[in-house]
């Protein structure tokens, strides 16, 4: 029964949602110039794997 308890524990703890402190906003009102430089911005902070490597 322990063991149950321990392995839901974990469970819950591996699942909770990753905060992210930078928040980008993608507004119809970007100019192009701005869209790019925060998609430049988005891009180096994810943390997505690089498929070039």
């Amino acid at each position: 029964m322990k063991k149950l308890l321990l392995f839901i524990f974990f469970l819950v703890i591996s699942c909770a949602p990753i905060q992210t402190e930078k928040k980008i906003n993608f507004s119809k009102d970007l100019t192009f110039e701005e869209f790019k430089s925060n998609l430049k911005v988005y891009v180096d902070n994810s943390d997505y794997p690089n498929i070039d490597e």
